[in-house]
């Protein structure tokens, strides 16, 4: 009896099914391909994502540098053609004369629009006055200011002129200033000023010559010389050594 239930036993262990053919082995199975697949999901999206971040915020980047550079584009030199600075050369063009003198519309056009307007007693006659700030290779303070009667120029003014010169004025160079003497004598003697005044009404012409750097003598040191119809008719200094 021992014997026949000992080879029962043994059938019955023999019978038991493979472990691979249990319910909890394909269950673990399943949770296993579940979690892999899961978690490859998870990476594939959280890969895209970070793709789709890192795309948007290049994206955000062009088109910044984009408008950044189009704002700079946009960003156009003022076409008044006041912004140009105002030549010496360009003053001494201004032809003077009260029926042939150079018009407001051709100086309008060629020095912009003036800064301010006023009016002056020129040679005793009233003159309607306009005035510009932007005058190139000067100081602080230079104007460039052109009188109308008519419509025509009859006097101009430039002030403040940067000069460069070699030495300074003194009193001796003053003295050899004399009467009847031409504009190029002076600037022979003197070198180039640093501002001219001119006026011509009823066939007088009236030119001012200021020297106001590079002299010898006090901080505030000047001189003028006066020329009527070209040639030397006063000259003034103040404060030079």
């Amino acid at each position: 009896m021992d014997n026949e239930q000992m080879t029962r036993m043994q059938l019955r262990k023999n019978r038991r099914k493979p472990f691979f053919k249990k319910w909890w082995f394909w269950l673990i199975v399943v949770i296993v391909i579940a979690a892999g697949v899961g978690y490859g999901l998870f990476g594939y999206y959280s890969k895209d994502n970070t793709n789709k971040s890192s795309s948007t915020t290049t994206s955000k980047k062009i088109e910044k540098s984009k408008s950044s550079s189009n704002k700079k584009s946009s960003k156009k030199k003022p076409s008044n053609s006041s912004s140009k600075k105002i030549t010496l050369e360009q003053f001494n063009d201004i032809a003077l004369d009260e029926n042939n003198g150079t018009d407001w519309n051709t100086i309008k056009q060629n020095f912009g629009s003036p800064v301010s307007h006023t009016t002056a007693n020129v040679q005793g006659t009233d003159v309607d006055v306009q005035n510009w700030d932007n005058i190139a290779n000067s100081t602080t303070g230079a104007m460039v200011s052109v009188g109308f009667t008519a419509n025509h120029a009859v006097s101009k003014k430039i002030t403040n002129l940067k000069v460069d010169r070699s030495s300074e004025i003194d009193i001796q160079k003053f003295a050899q200033i004399e009467s009847n003497q031409s504009e190029d004598d002076v600037i022979k003697i003197l070198g180039q000023p640093n501002g001219y005044d001119a006026s011509t009404i009823a066939g007088t012409s009236l030119t001012e010559l200021t020297y106001s750097s590079g002299i010898k003598g006090d901080p505030d040191a000047k001189i003028v010389i006066t020329l009527t119809n070209s040639k030397v008719s006063k000259q003034v200094q103040n404060g030079v050594k």
